[in-house]
């Protein structure tokens, strides 16, 4: 178990309403995108990533939990996810972190 003072502070964002290259500090040319920039410049931008489903929430399902959306079946917006399938958020608390879901 990680001890409460050596945790790390996680933020995972997840925008799937507009292309990943759509940050400037992805390279796009004209958009300025300076918080993002700042958060990536300090963290960690995954530049080469594919949505393993569309639309959103199953593209989220496939991420959260590292199924393809056949075994997650989470096919369209609105169906929930099945409480059998382990996620990010659930590895997250048994270490001790308080995961929140926002959007």
């Amino acid at each position: 178990m990680v001890r409460k003072d050596r945790r790390l502070n996680v933020l995972l964002i997840t925008c799937d309403q507009w292309r990943g290259d759509c940050l400037s500090a992805a390279g796009h040319k004209e958009v300025r995108t300076p918080n993002a920039d700042a958060l990536a410049a300090e963290g960690v931008l995954f530049r080469q990533h594919y949505g393993g489903a569309a639309p959103c929430s199953p593209a989220r399902a496939c991420l959260y939990t590292g199924l393809y959306q056949m075994n997650n079946r989470v096919c369209r917006n609105g169906t929930p996810l099945d409480a059998r399938h382990g996620n990010i958020a659930l590895s997250a608390r048994s270490l001790g972190y308080d995961p929140t879901l926002f959007g």
